[in-house]
């Protein structure tokens, strides 16, 4: 045994454990890299949801998003278990199905990458054959493929969906929307040029993050550009950016080059080891832990101290100042990661087999469908500013949408109704695609709805009026549409 190897305490069987801090064949398991920033992805993701934890959206719903913190949790303890994996994976992938149909882009990309390990596991599985074991190599090679290009499909519609009258526009502009938060406490929230920076900034960054996840030489200048935007935003605390800049990372993990990925590796190991020394395999998760009961009490005390913030905003402002600082560790180890193999060496993947790019091309066409007359949620328009509802746009490259399909031609202003938030809402101005309407009332059998079409006003309408004409279950469960703003200028939405 080297003079490196170090002596751990076995936490599960009570006995020494010899373990190599520089084990070779370790020292090239990418999943091993992965697995952890996968884990804390799904924990950030969950942690927006907290009444699906409290059980207020149904006991299977609370169910599977324990199974999901568990997992993770097991994951954190365990990065080399592929079962645990693919258990986190599976109960990720159901709890997405009860939710469908789902708006969030960031939950739909992590589902992707869910269905893409999944299906990975799979065709490994099958060819190992019965009794033998899944390739982890093999697996962390494939999937890659599938984080990167998620990542290149990502950036090419945050910059194609952005390229619209509104999203140019300084007054309405959702990058002026993040832009705000972070400079007002300098004094420049009204700042028109930096209003602009921020809007063109987006394209700039955007378009390098490109650029540099298929530079491999240089793929740092992008990488490090890309984590210092990611992990910024979410504390901006305009939306819950969290799941989604770590989600982010952990696609990133899975995407830099090989001699980066070791250096992650062998950085990880070193923090990991004399944590495991000194408490067990459990005293991974010390720090995290701590981290957390640190910013409870201090919000708390902040709340205690001006109590004028709701549960949902302490609860918010832990999981920001949570993100602070382990998005901080992160973003700083990976940068060094980075910075360390710049120029890095160009190490040619194995090539991959054609069914690879199956996952993200569908994924691709997909976030097409604003343009087509299909959903306007979950196709990476997010804070873009974007209309396409009506047969009108605001998209420079295109004087009207190319619809394939009508939805989005069927567009109604709600009048009266027996449901006050459909009326709020169209109060506010907003209009609503007569399919969300129709399963609205599914849901809802003995509501009713007067609302106006093409100049026609139509009286009380119910789930019964619509009884030949229900949305059937892909149109339920894959269809879902933003309320619809004919106003100029567009204000952001999400």
């Amino acid at each position: 045994m080297t003079t490196s190897a170090i002596s751990l305490w076995n936490f599960g069987r009570g006995k020494i454990a010899k373990v190599k801090d520089l084990d070779y064949a370790y020292a090239y398991d990418g999943l091993t890299a992965f697995t952890p920033f996968w884990a804390g992805a799904a924990i950030f993701s969950i942690a927006g949801d907290t009444y699906g934890l409290i059980g207020y959206k149904g006991l299977l719903y609370a169910v599977l998003s324990w199974g999901v913190v568990l997992f993770s949790l097991l994951l954190l303890l365990y990065p080399r278990r592929t079962d645990l994996l693919i258990g986190l994976v599976l109960v990720s992938l159901v709890l997405y199905a009860l939710r469908m149909p789902v708006a969030s882009n960031n939950k739909t990309i992590a589902a992707v990458m869910d269905g893409a390990i999944l299906l990975s596991v799979a065709v490994l599985y099958l060819r190992a054959g019965r009794g033998g074991s899944i390739d982890r190599m093999a697996l962390y090679e494939q999937i890659r493929v599938v984080a990167r290009s998620l990542l290149a499909i990502m950036y090419f519609y945050g910059i194609f969906h952005k390229i619209n009258t509104d999203f140019l526009d300084p007054s309405v502009s959702c990058a002026v929307g993040l832009y705000i938060p972070l400079a007002r406490p300098f004094g420049l929230e009204d700042n028109l040029f930096g209003r602009y920076l921020a809007i063109y900034a987006t394209f700039v960054i955007e378009a390098i993050a490109i650029v540099s996840l298929y530079w491999k030489r240089y793929f740092a200048v992008g990488f490090i550009l890309a984590l210092v935007f990611h992990y910024v935003i979410p504390i901006s605390a305009y939306s819950w950016y969290m799941d989604f800049s770590s989600l982010v990372f952990a696609l990133y993990v899975l995407s830099i080059p090989a001699p980066a990925r070791q250096a992650l590796y062998r950085i990880s190991l070193a923090a990991a080891n004399p944590l495991r020394v000194t408490f067990g395999r459990i005293g991974i998760l010390v720090p995290g832990g701590a981290v957390m009961l640190f910013t409870v009490i201090v919000v708390m005390l902040l709340h205690y101290a001006y109590p004028r913030g709701s549960f949902d905003m302490m609860v918010h402002s832990v999981w920001i100042l949570i993100w602070s600082v382990v998005g901080g560790v992160a973003m700083i180890v990976l940068a060094c990661v980075a910075l360390q193999n710049l120029p890095c060496q160009n190490v040619s993947a194995p090539r991959q087999p054609l069914w690879v790019y199956l996952v993200p091309g569908l994924f691709f066409l997909s976030c097409l469908s604003p343009y087509v007359g299909l959903k306007t949620e979950s196709s990476i328009n997010m804070f873009s500013n974007l209309h396409t509802e009506g047969g009108q746009t605001n998209h420079l490259l295109f004087t009207k949408p190319p619809y394939l399909f009508n939805y989005q031609n069927e567009v109604v202003k709600i009048v009266d109704s027996s449901e006050p938030y459909l009326v709020r809402q169209s109060r506010a101005g907003n209009y609503h695609v007569l399919l969300d309407l129709k399963k609205h009332l599914r849901w809802n059998p003995e509501a009713w709805v007067t609302y106006v079409k093409d100049g026609e006003t139509v009286t009380r309408a119910k789930a019964a009026t619509f009884a030949d004409d229900m949305p059937n279950v892909l149109e339920r469960k894959f269809l879902v549409f933003k309320l619809v703003d004919f106003s100029r200028p567009k204000v952001c939405t999400h």
